[in-house]
């Protein structure tokens, strides 16, 4: 990983994806770009390229006050840019042209946690990036890199594993263990009511773990430490709780959707986990692919 680009809005709750940022570029001498993204609606009498100049020329000023005391906490180089334009539109720009790696921001809106993501600047980022998007929930209780893990869930789908490469580039870097977790989720209604749920759940349980050690060995022969775990439950609140049991430092999943990209975040898995997780929620669009 060499640039990270950092979307910031000017509020406290932007930046608290600021001490993750600072944590995963100290060490590998990471490039840090913050870019914030202003625009002036008409004005009615009044002179939109005058203020067109102000809110820039504020979020210059904003941006410099915030890679200096980054500076001061040792995070040197960081670059900062403001773009005239919609966030998304923005965010997705500055990322290609800059060849960001990952872009790391924080989400928050006054609908609630529950609406956080339908509509938002984050879903239209992640629908319209290349690149793994890191997102922390404002005010979030994340703290540095303590236990050394990523918790990678998977659904048995070829779509669920393309996290896998970030994870294995996460765990190179970091030097972290990567635990593989699938949930078993319940029967919704079996059509033969003499089904014992117990063992079709326990032939459930079988196969994932089956399919979890196929998944784990090839990380394991590339010198990497791979963990495999089981849970059943209900899949985002059953991850979010794992992930605070097992104090992991990060989940890494994909997101991806059959109601097309439009809703991807709606009522999704990678919804739920971010609204229940203490932690970083870092996710990948279903179909891009990470090249080793």
């Amino acid at each position: 990983m060499k640039r990270i680009l950092v979307p910031l809005d000017g509020s406290p709750l932007a930046e608290a994806i600021l001490p993750v940022v600072e944590e995963w570029a100290k060490e590998e001498e990471v490039e840090v770009i913050l870019l914030r993204a202003v625009l002036v609606h008409h004005l009615l009498g009044g002179d939109d390229t005058e203020a067109q100049m102000r809110v820039v020329g504020e979020g210059e000023a904003y941006l410099k006050a915030v890679a200096d005391r980054l500076d001061r906490r040792g995070l040197k180089g960081v670059r900062w840019a403001v773009w005239y334009g919609e966030p998304v539109w923005s965010i997705t720009k500055a990322a290609a042209l800059n060849d960001a790696d990952l872009i790391a921001m924080a989400t928050h809106g006054r609908g609630g946690l529950s609406r956080l993501l339908l509509g938002s600047v984050a879903s239209g980022v992640v629908r319209s990036v290349q690149v793994p998007v890191l997102l922390i929930r404002g005010q979030s209780a994340w703290k540095p890199w303590a236990t050394g893990k990523v918790l990678v869930p998977l659904d048995v789908s070829e779509a669920s594993e393309g996290i896998l490469p970030v994870a294995e580039r996460l765990a190179r870097w970091r030097d972290v263990t990567i635990i593989l977790f699938q949930v078993v989720e319940p029967l919704p209604s079996p059509a033969d009511t003499s089904t014992r749920l117990d063992e079709w759940m326990g032939v459930r349980g079988k196969d994932a773990k089956r399919y979890l050690a196929k998944v784990a060995e090839p990380l394991r022969d590339k010198g990497l430490r791979v963990e495999c775990a089981v849970r059943f439950g209900r899949a985002a609140e059953t991850i979010a709780a794992f992930a605070a049991e097992e104090r992991v430092d990060l989940i890494a999943m994909v997101t991806h959707g059959r109601s097309g990209l439009g809703r991807l975040f709606f009522g999704s898995v990678a919804e739920g986990v971010l609204r229940s997780a203490a932690v970083p929620v870092l996710v990948l669009k279903h179909a891009e692919r990470i090249e080793q």
